[in-house]
């Protein structure tokens, strides 16, 4: 699989956009300063040799809080997508194989989860919940968007459960549990990483939608926490004229959901038989 993805330059490109941005969100924090560290002496100065990306407006350094944002919104997007693949899967793979009963009952609560608008939940969901780390949003998040993967795997499962290598491991007598971990999926790992690549794009973007409104992880430094405080200081400051606090975050995000999506392109292209070039 591999192989055949490296040949694909939006999918090369792409990664190594998001390749790029995710090692700068772990080395970054490493070498920077404090990003909550106040400073009255620096407050609201543009980029300088000491302060490469300006100060906020509390004096804290916007270029270490860029480089802990990354970090804290690629851990919330990458603990989202994990748990929303592994939700869809077992809602929409092993519903589907088993059939029946179970896929009605996993077929119903899809659709009545996949009905509901997922901002206004998660705006809901965050509200209510007062005390919200990076690990709760990012299960909040993964809780509200999995349904679309989970129908679009099971339609992939429907499709395999009639071919002849699971007919041949169904007789052997294989249990429907282990049929589906060791012949089913290892069919489908090109199209669950595509959507564990969607969902992770989704979740960053999720993340970032709820902070911008002050429901993210309070206390968390995060993409969305930065655009929250850049805009909402107006009090202090007028936020448009101070653009570099929130030019970096929004331009960081605007790069990363992009080169997910070309990721993602690149892999339909190779994986899709529709789109396939001979």
């Amino acid at each position: 699989m591999w192989e055949l993805l490296l040949r694909s330059r939006k999918f090369i490109f792409g990664l190594a956009v998001v390749g790029a941005i995710i090692l700068f969100g772990i080395v970054g924090p490493m070498v920077t300063r404090d990003p909550n560290k106040m400073d009255y002496t620096s407050m609201g100065q543009p980029p300088s040799n000491e302060h490469l990306l300006g100060t906020t407006i509390f004096g804290q350094d916007i270029f270490a809080q860029l480089c802990t944002g990354i970090r804290n919104s690629l851990i919330v997007g990458g603990l989202a997508g994990a748990l929303g693949t592994f939700i869809a899967i077992l809602f929409g793979a092993l519903g589907a194989y088993k059939g029946g009963l179970a896929d009605t009952i996993f077929s119903f609560v899809t659709s009545i989860v996949i009905v509901f608008p997922v901002l206004p939940l998660l705006i809901i969901l965050s509200a209510v919940l007062s005390q919200r780390s990076l690990f709760l949003v990012a299960a909040l998040i993964a809780l509200t968007m999995w349904p679309w993967a989970a129908r679009s795997i099971r339609s992939q499962v429907l499709s395999l459960k009639e071919r002849e290598f699971v007919n041949l491991a169904r007789m052997s007598g294989m249990k429907d549990t282990t049929m589906v971990i060791t012949e089913v999926l290892p069919n489908m790992l090109a199209y669950i990483m595509m959507v564990f690549v969607l969902l992770v794009g989704g979740g960053i973007l999720a993340e970032a939608s709820i902070s911008m409104i002050g429901l993210g992880a309070p206390g968390a430094v995060t993409l969305g926490q930065m655009l929250w405080w850049a805009i909402n200081q107006t009090k202090y400051a007028n936020w448009w004229t101070m653009w570099w606090w929130f030019v970096p975050p929004g331009f960081i995000l605007t790069v990363f959901l992009s080169a997910v999506f070309v990721m993602h392109a690149g892999m339909e292209e190779l994986f899709n038989p529709r789109l396939r070039k001979t």
